[in-house]
């Protein structure tokens, strides 16, 4: 089986890189390449499950010597893994992180790391959570590297870092706005509700997914990534007579089923909450802010294309127009239509600003950090964020 394994590898990453070349030539993952995975994954399955029946069963065969196989209940596994990893990769499709292309991509090659290595690290409730991990660090870690580098090579440093603390200071801004008076109370009460679940149902279900859910990193991530879709949610009059609800019901059953827990559940939720507010008001905005500055470039209208990315300002000048209320454009990049909107926009804007520009988010091909946190998974024991602040 070591052989196999080792042919394998040798074919994923063959694979793997021919997807990664074509996704840093045109920005874009083929269906043909995700679907050629997919046959790599089903075919490494099947041997697996050759010689796991082979393995169990040694009167079946007895002239084939099976030194090495996998035990039936990790095909059980594998099923969860399977389903944890493509759910999670769909959220962030939906969350506009990634585009589909990537979300496909990162769901094969998360489906075959456990077949190349069954004692991969976390498998099967944490495997595609650490995977996920080292892919969103490396990447980040090269744009903010790369971002000021260039910076430190600028002629003018000054003025360039400048330019990145008042841009910052103006994003602050823009989150006093949108969260201001009762906002704030109700958001970091839906949070604390939000917690108070996480941590009761922790405590008291017990079956394999309870690993998952009882895990605050694994939700402090996942609401890290899915906060602009989520909490606007916690804004909303039925959230807030739901939250009210459940504090009462809370404290009510708590003191009848597990009084002992009550405080500590509490405390727990609550310190939660608070990490979670310091991560989305400071951490990933600044994340966020900072990948996008890497990549920001201005354009003339002439000079857009098809696929290309507006930035949040750019986009924020476009609300109200029919034809860009398909949210699809931010994560899926502009139609052929919406370019010669935007063509013919910008012949008025001249009017009054003759050298204006388009702000648009240089694609930075993701299929490359994808692969290279398959490659980290599967190689160490922890996820990179451990390896670098431990």
């Amino acid at each position: 089986m070591r052989i196999v394994l080792v042919l394998f590898s040798a074919i994923f990453a063959i694979w793997g890189l021919s997807v990664v070349n074509h996704d840093i030539n045109t920005c874009k993952i083929k269906n043909v390449s995700i679907i050629t995975g997919m046959k790599l994954a089903a075919l490494l399955l099947a041997i697996h499950i050759v010689f796991t029946i082979i393995g169990t069963n040694p009167g079946l065969m007895p002239k084939v010597n099976v030194e090495t196989f996998l035990l039936p209940s990790f095909y059980a596994s594998y099923i969860l893994h399977f389903f944890l990893a493509s759910a999670f990769a769909i959220l962030l499709w939906y969350a506009d992180s990634w585009p589909a292309g990537d979300a496909k991509f990162f769901i094969v090659v998360a489906s075959i790391i456990p077949l190349l290595n069954p004692n991969v690290s976390g498998f099967p409730t944490k495997t595609f959570f650490y995977f996920m991990i080292n892919v969103f660090v490396a990447a980040s870690f090269w744009a903010f590297g790369t971002f000021f580098l260039s910076g430190l090579q600028k002629m003018d440093r000054r003025s360039f870092f400048d330019g990145v603390y008042y841009n910052f200071l103006s994003e602050i801004d823009k989150l006093k706005k949108k969260y201001k008076g009762w906002q704030i109370i109700f958001v970091l009460s839906g949070m604390l509700v939000f917690f108070l679940l996480q941590r009761t149902i922790s405590l008291t279900v017990r079956f394999a997914a309870a690993k998952l859910v009882s895990d605050p990193a694994v939700m402090l991530f996942l609401l890290f990534l899915l906060w602009d879709k989520i909490s606007p949610l916690f804004q909303k009059k039925g959230w807030i007579i739901f939250s009210f609800i459940f504090y009462a019901s809370f404290v009510v059953l708590g003191y009848i089923y597990f009084p002992d827990k009550l405080i500590e559940l509490a405390e727990t939720a609550f310190i939660d909450a608070l990490r979670l507010s310091v991560l989305i008001v400071f951490l990933r905005r600044f994340v966020v802010f900072l990948m996008e500055q890497a990549d920001l470039q201005l354009l003339y209208a002439e000079q857009l294309r098809q696929g290309m990315i507006l930035s949040d300002k750019s986009r924020d000048s476009l609300k109200g127009d029919p034809n860009f209320e398909d949210e699809s454009f931010i994560k899926e990049g502009l139609t052929e239509l919406q370019v010669q909107i935007l063509k013919d926009n910008a012949v008025n804007f001249r009017k009054t600003v003759p050298n204006f520009r388009y702000e648009v988010i240089k694609g930075r091909p993701f299929a490359g950090w994808i692969f290279l946190g398959a490659i980290i998974t599967l190689i160490f024991k922890q996820n990179i964020a451990i390896l670098l602040f431990r």
